[in-house]
């Protein structure tokens, strides 16, 4: 099972990105575009993040397929990490952002969507807050190491 899954993460992910390479992308702009993939596919907004990957490709003049690349698939994390992200805010700040149980939240969801977003708004900026102060950071550095590789890389292909 463990190899199935490695030579899926090496089929689907770092064998495309290292194509990148090959086809002249600097060193610096894959390694960016990696961490800013990561960093927007973890933002704890649901529904947002390819839309953030596409303006600051835009924007940095990055890849976009390799920026959405890492993206797509950190998306599981994105899922994972959103309730223990607020909690984490929640706890660091001293603020209950959800006062309201899985079954009131269930039913403002399913009675008003859009409604139900709006009353999460303090949840939805600590989870922000949490993702500045952890995942930005993280990213910073994840950029650093991936910028060394990539440059060692390239001077030995």
């Amino acid at each position: 099972m463990a190899g199935k899954f490695k030579n899926s993460i090496n089929r689907k992910l770092l064998i495309p990105l290292l194509g990148f390479l090959k086809q002249g992308m600097t060193p610096n702009k894959l390694a960016l575009s990696i961490a800013l993939g990561f960093a927007i596919g973890l933002f704890p907004i649901i529904g947002v993040t390819t839309i953030i990957c596409l303006v600051v490709s835009l924007a940095l003049k990055l890849n976009l397929a390799a920026i959405q690349l890492v993206n797509y698939f950190v998306y599981p994390l994105q899922l994972i990490l959103l309730i223990p992200m607020i909690k984490l805010g929640s706890w660091m700040l001293g603020i209950n952002p959800i006062p309201f149980s899985i079954t009131q939240l269930l039913d403002m969801f399913n009675a008003d969507f859009f409604s139900a977003l709006e009353k999460l708004w303090l949840a939805h900026l600590i989870g922000i807050f949490t993702w500045a102060v952890f995942v930005l950071p993280i990213s910073v550095f994840g950029y650093a190491i991936l910028r060394y590789v990539f440059r060692r890389m390239s001077t030995t292909t």
